[in-house]
């Protein structure tokens, strides 16, 4: 299992500039913001004008799709007359549209394929451009497909520009699991960089095998972006590669390199077809905020019901045990109640270490924690629900010890390699197969157990086992193919959402895959999302915004937990409240002790949180994280508007636009932060000079509802 052969990404990186060779328009399809042509050799192009600032556009981005047939690169189709027109259609899933459907036959020895590819225009996707492709034998043998080139752009760097500088530095998203600690959200491009961004399991540079992630990825410049993802309904087995050659010319493409083993489909009889995935090309202003809600809304209409909005509940501040790490004593969290309780706090959840084994979770007899099992469970809930608090249980749905009775008692619920060995995931624990159902019924019993018997308020799913699951070869499935237990994984998802919403309808489920951009095909399930272990303050700010996005401007996004100074281990985010409050997430924590000093400010920040409710206001795209300076945030709850600023040092020389304002509307401006008044200002001159360290939180408010 690789991400790209050698053969894949010679095909992938090299003759950029052949897009547009021998062109001369022989079909078109546009709109009012885009226009797609292809030459006689079915090579394409694409072009933007964008819908917010006149006159600005993209240069011609080259399409170029592909496929390798017996180690022979067909890109040269010739396009089949009469010449195709554009016809407006009603698409089952994207409404009103424009449709192109581009034909051309390549030939080369006894090697004849037919390409078909099928455009679309959404009109209620104005900046997109869908695509498809089927791919025929009309030769008289059986071929092998070594690779197809679903999708590639081909441009240069400054072609994102705005055509006055020779050289435009680019930015990208790329939605590829890799090691822990690497950025996903903002990656500086420049010569020689390339990224497979393999969705399947694949080794990281920490030996560490791993897949999932967001099959998207986005560059852009200081003026626009354009992003490629597929559109597929369930998690493919793809890479999204993305390279920088001489002279800044960008290749982002989409492959898929067939792997027999798999049961992926590598060969064509004689008449058969393969069909590509459905991808879309995306443009965008400002940074990948845009790009990431185009996706989501595309994924929307295919039937992937994301949720744009949380529960009441989830918005909640917590605390969690994780302080205490896997040594902690049912009194030490006791102890802590009250405080919880003062400072405003009301959900204290357990994480790990209360069980045995992974895959059991029968309760950890210790001194300290469960001695008497089951019983000290049912009373440790009963104390907190008592006390005034809610609680959600942490767990690995997927993991299982070889050391656990699962292990020993039904083997046959795991995923198996093609050698017959139980695979292993970083934490050395065997997974559950999500594509055999005495497995998930497994799962089922337990969110049972948890919630029902034992009254958890909810769940916390988590783990990078949770990004992927590799091929299943374990006979006893019955799999037809083994990358089931791969495009099944959303299946694990459901069943505990669904179990969980069936035992208690107020239960809340939140998902962390650790340090790695999160699945979409898993969210539909799932009422809270974090940062996911970001390793600095700037990767928190990024990550809440990737979800913010992706799920929708008010939904909960945890902050990835505020923890004292003194007990930060380098591991977490050191402490920020500005860096959650200030931008809409959620405000957690996991603390085992404050000092006086330190409490009058976990009591001021929650105090600020629970009465502001800005988690669960709407975060609105106004700035770009990468080319505004300072970074800036903004919510909006009831037409004020909230700013968070961001930079190491801010001179008072340097103006601060307040973008969002409404002409001819004076407003009053509070920093929130420092609990100053700052005076008025009119939407007309929305420009502050002042100068901050670190950080600068305001509070904007028209003015007949100023700060009180």
């Amino acid at each position: 299992m690789q991400n790209l052969t050698s053969r894949g990404r010679m095909l992938f990186i090299g003759m950029w500039c052949a897009a547009i060779s021998l062109w001369g328009q022989e079909s078109s399809i546009s709109s009012d913001f885009l226009e797609v042509d292809y030459n006689k050799r079915m090579k394409g192009t694409i072009q933007w004008t964008s819908q917010y600032k006149d006159g600005l556009q993209s240069a011609k981005i080259g399409l170029n799709e592909g496929v390798s047939i017996d180690g022979v690169w067909a890109d040269g189709f010739l396009m089949a007359e009469p010449k195709p027109k554009t016809s407006t259609i009603i698409h089952p899933e994207f409404g009103k549209s424009q449709k192109l459907v581009v034909e051309g036959v390549f030939q080369k020895n006894d090697i004849t394929i037919l390409r078909q590819t099928t455009i679309l225009l959404p009109m209620d996707f104005p900046n997109t451009a869908a695509f498809q492709t089927t791919y025929t034998n009309r030769g008289n043998r059986t071929v092998k497909i070594d690779s197809i080139h679903i999708q590639r752009l081909d441009f240069n760097a400054d072609g994102l520009g705005d055509g006055k500088s020779d050289t435009v530095p680019l930015t990208s998203f790329q939605g590829g699991v890799t090691a822990w600690g690497n950025d996903y959200a903002v990656i500086p491009l420049e010569e020689g960089f390339t990224r497979q961004n393999f969705q399947g399991i694949h080794k990281t540079e920490e030996d560490e095998f791993i897949g999932g992630g967001i099959p998207l990825i986005d560059v852009w410049g200081s003026n626009m972006g354009i992003a490629l993802c597929h559109l597929d309904q369930k998690p493919r087995w793809v890479s999204l590669p993305v390279a920088v050659g001489q002279g800044g010319a960008m290749e982002m493409g989409i492959v898929e390199i067939p792997e027999e083993q798999l049961g992926m489909k590598a060969r064509l009889k004689p008449g058969e077809q393969f069909t590509s995935v459905m991808n879309a090309v995306v443009f965008h202003e400002l940074d990948y905020y845009n790009a990431l809600k185009t996706y989501s809304n595309l994924l929307r209409a295919r039937g992937i019901a994301i949720p744009k909005e949380s529960p009441a509940g989830a918005h909640d501040p917590y605390w969690k045990s994780w302080g205490f790490a896997l040594d902690f004593t049912l009194e030490e969290i006791y102890a802590i109640l009250p405080e919880l309780r003062e400072i405003g706090v009301r959900v204290a959840n357990l994480d790990d270490g209360w069980f045995d084994y992974y895959g059991d979770w029968d309760v950890n007899r210790s001194k300290g924690k469960f001695p008497r099992g089951e019983s000290d469970m049912l009373a440790f809930v009963d104390r907190l629900h008592t006390e005034g608090f809610k609680t959600n249980l942490w767990w690995h749905p997927l993991g299982v010890s070889p050391e656990s009775k699962l292990t020993q008692n039904t083997p046959e619920y795991l995923v198996m390699d093609a050698n017959g060995q139980y695979v292993e995931d970083k934490r050395g624990l065997y997974q559950l197969c999500p594509a055999y159902q005495p497995a998930l019924q497994h799962v089922q019993k337990l969110v049972e157990r948890f919630v029902g018997k034992w009254k958890y308020d909810g769940l916390y799913s988590d783990t990078r086992g949770l990004s992927a699951v590799p091929p299943c070869f374990n006979p006893v499935h019955g799999h037809q193919r083994p990358l089931e237990s791969f495009e099944q994984l959303p299946r694990v998802f459901e069943v505990i959402n669904t179990t969980l919403k069936d035992l208690n309808k107020n239960a809340l489920h939140e998902v962390c895959i650790c340090a790695a951009p999160h699945s979409p095909y898993n969210m539909p399930y799932y009422d809270i999302a974090n940062a996911s272990d970001p390793v600095n303050l700037e990767q928190t700010r990024r990550r809440i915004k990737v979800e913010k996005a992706l799920h929708g401007p008010s939904y909960a996004v945890g902050d990835c937990y505020q923890v004292p100074d003194d007990e930060w281990s380098g591991f977490s985010v050191a402490q920020s409240f500005e860096s959650a409050v200030g931008i809409g997430a959620q405000a957690t924590t996991f603390y085992t002790d404050l000092d006086p000093k330190q409490k009058k400010i976990w009591k001021r920040w929650f105090k600020l949180y629970n009465e502001m409710e800005l988690s669960s206001a709407e975060y609105m795209n106004l700035y770009d994280i990468v080319h505004d300076k300072p970074e800036a945030h903004v919510v909006e709850k009831q037409g004020t508007l909230y700013y968070g600023f961001f930079a190491e040092l801010w001179s008072k020389e340097d103006s601060l636009r307040l973008r969002g304002l409404k002409p001819g509307i004076d407003y009053a401006v509070y920093d929130y932060g420092n609990q100053r008044d700052l005076g008025t200002l009119n939407g007309d001159e929305p420009i502050l000079h002042l100068g901050f360290k670190g950080h600068l939180l305001l509070k904007v408010t028209p003015i007949n509802h100023r700060y009180k």
